[in-house]
Order: C-alpha cells, then structure tokens, then sequence
C-alpha cells in the first residue's frame, strides 16, 4: 500500500471573496516558523513507522508560491528522509497566477516537483476583479509560459463557473481561451456561495441574485461537450486530462483520495485518512504552532500528532459507504466489485443492495463488463443525488 502526503500552506497576500478555505494574510513573517512546525510534526507522526512507501505528495492552501525555494527545499529533504518515495513520485505544487517566476519554478523543477496547479478560476478580468483574485489575464499567460520554460510537463488549471454575473455566453469565452492555452488537466467546479465569505454576505444583503440552477447545469454540460471536443477525457466529476504522449496527467494525488487510499495531513487545517482513523488538525496557525512543540507531542498517538483536534475511528460501514460515493465520483472507472470484496470481504451488491437497486432503475447508474458500476451521462448530471444514496 502507497500513501500520499497533503501539506497545507495557509499563507495568502489576499483572502478572495470566495474563499471559505483556512488561509491566513499579513502572517508571512511566521513562514519559518511554521516550516519548522511541519518537520516537528512530520517527525511525530511518523515515529512509530518505519519509511513508510509515499508515491504523491501535494502542496495545497493557501498560497504555497509564496514560500521561498529554501523552506521547499528542507521539507522535500526532511520528507525523503522519513518516507521510502516512489521512483516517479508526483510532487504536486498550487499557485496563483502572478506569484511565480521563471527563477523560482526552475529551481522547483530542480527540487523534483513535477506538476503545478494553476489557480486560474477564469480568463475573463471582470471575473477575477469580482473574485477579488491578486492576478489578471496576462499573469495567467506569463506564469504557463514559465513554467514551460522551466521544464514542467504537467500543468492544471482550475476554473470556476456559475459565478452570479455569469452568463452561458461568458463562461463559454472563459472556457475557450483556458482550452487554447492546452495544459495537461483541468479541475472545473461551480461556485459555491459558502457562510462566512464575502460573496455571502452580499447574497444575504441581496446584492447578488439568486442561483440559477438551470443555467449552472447547462455551463456544466457545455464544458463536458467543450472538453471532449478538445480531446480531454472526462475522468472524475470535476476533473479532465488529455492523453498525450501515452501519458496519463490524471492527478495521481486526488487519486488516492476518491479510490479512499490513506493519506497524510501535515499543517494547520489539514486533514488526514490512515488505517480508518481520520484526523483534523487545528485550523489556526498560532495554535497549531503551539501544538508542535508543546506538552501534548510526546503524548500524540500514530497516526495522529500532536496538532490533532479531531481523531475519529471509522466503523467499517462507513468505510463501505465511502468506498461507494467516492469510487462513483470516477466517471471513467467507477466501482469494482471485486475489490470491494477483496477490502472488506462481502459482496458490494449484497450490502447495498436497495441502494444499487434504486439508482438503476433510475437509469443514474450502470453496469460496465459486469464488474464496475459507473455513473452513466444522467447520472453525471445530478450527481449530488447519487451520492447521497451513500452518505
């Protein structure tokens, strides 16, 4: 069994409208600080393992662009020293648009990261004005430019559709010109107006209409038709990659996640998945520092550390459940039979049966070679509704 690593990195220059992620701003001066946070607690998590095999790890916030090559350059030397990496380990980096230079990705380039996530949300500027996002357009066309030149081969781009001003039209544009721009992968999802952001607030002052469900279903099935046109494949939700080269630039990382693999979580607000425990870490950058290197790390348990605020068992039912709703997010490959019986010993058609039975008769679910059980076109359509089936 391989494992994956999830570092969080809260460090932003500006929190966007959006955005309900933890994520801190005017804090940088806490950088080394809490880099040598994440080694204290590398050290304690892994303490009672012995170079445990890592074939993903993956650098989310936050900002992650915004710390110095140097603070990369120690976790990547501390994380090799602990864990057993994979050969071709996939070292995933997010940044903003106008946060990278030549310079820096080159010398990321030379550490072994190998992918980039571009937060890119839109390609129209009165959209990132509105997200309140710190980049514009060109930012968007220098910082894919660079990272070309400094030898990334595997580029994602996230974009957001659904926005309250948005039209079909809009979107549409918006779409195109990412498309012309031909990265590797694209993770594309619909606003979600969530409590606590700005965006909510102006909803609940009622400066913003409401969602128009009909029309973010019709931007959502114009960018299935957009994507497979451009010969990108349809592997996840929320998430396409072209097959060039007879490479597969799916993210091998959010993976492990959906075929619910274990995984890791090192640093404020990260969350971690290993041998059915799940733990939060505290969603606080002075607290978690705190954490670290306070009384409670000698007392910290495998596979949780000290910054835990949440260590939860799962029962094995809700492992089966998770196993179910999480596979199905994998348009292309669904759900298999035989290792749900290989994981947990029964039959996957005994144990939810009502279940599979509804959604079939549904027409949401089907068959393929009578061992996978994968979302069909419907399905894909209403989702949300399908997975609640398991949740």
């Amino acid at each position: 069994m391989s494992y994956s690593l999830y570092f969080h990195i809260p460090f932003c220059k500006k929190r966007c409208h959006y955005c309900d992620f933890y994520t801190t701003t005017g804090l940088e001066d806490y950088i080394p600080a809490y880099i040598e946070a994440l080694i204290k607690e590398i050290r304690i998590g892994i303490r009672a393992k012995c170079r445990l095999p890592v074939h993903t790890i993956y650098f989310g916030g936050g900002t992650p662009s915004l710390l110095p090559v140097k603070s990369y350059e120690r976790l990547i030397k501390e994380i090799s020293s602990v864990f057993n990496l994979a050969d071709d380990v996939e070292i995933s980096l997010e940044a903003n648009p106008g946060t990278l230079s030549l310079q820096y990705l080159r010398e990321l380039r030379n550490l072994g990261f190998n992918r980039i996530s571009l937060g890119v949300q839109s390609t129209n500027d009165f959209d990132l004005i509105r997200l309140d996002r710190i980049h514009c357009v060109e930012d968007v066309l220098s910082s894919l430019s660079h990272a070309r030149l400094a030898g990334f081969e595997n580029i994602s781009m996230d974009l957001i559709f659904g926005l309250p001003w948005q039209d079909l039209g809009s979107w549409q544009r918006s779409l195109a010109r990412a498309l012309h721009l031909k990265p590797e992968h694209f993770s594309i999802y619909a606003l979600i107006i969530e409590p606590g952001t700005p965006l909510y607030g102006w909803y609940e002052r009622g400066l913003l209409a409401e969602k128009d469900q009909d029309l973010e279903g019709d931007m959502y099935e114009l960018a299935i038709e957009q994507l497979a046109d451009a010969g990108y494949e349809h592997y996840e939700i929320s998430n396409w990659y072209y097959p060039r080269d007879g490479k597969d630039f799916r993210c091998r990382h959010n993976l492990q996640y959906w075929r619910n693999g274990p995984y890791f979580g090192f640093g404020a607000g990260a969350h971690g998945y290993v041998e059915g425990v799940r733990i939060v870490n505290s969603p606080n950058l002075l607290d978690y520092l705190g954490l670290c290197h306070g009384e409670s790390v000698n007392k910290a348990q495998y596979p949780a550390t000290s910054a835990a605020i949440s260590i939860d068992s799962v029962d094995r039912y809700t492992q089966m459940r998770d196993f179910m709703w999480l596979g199905l997010r994998l348009v292309d490959e669904g759900v298999s039979t035989q290792k749900f019986y290989e994981q947990y010993g029964e039959s996957m058609q005994n144990v939810f049966s009502d279940e599979i039975s509804y959604l079939l008769s549904n027409g949401l679910v089907t068959w393929a070679e009578d061992d996978m059980l994968r979302l069909t076109a419907r399905g894909i359509m209403v989702a949300n509704q399908v997975f609640m089936q398991f949740v």
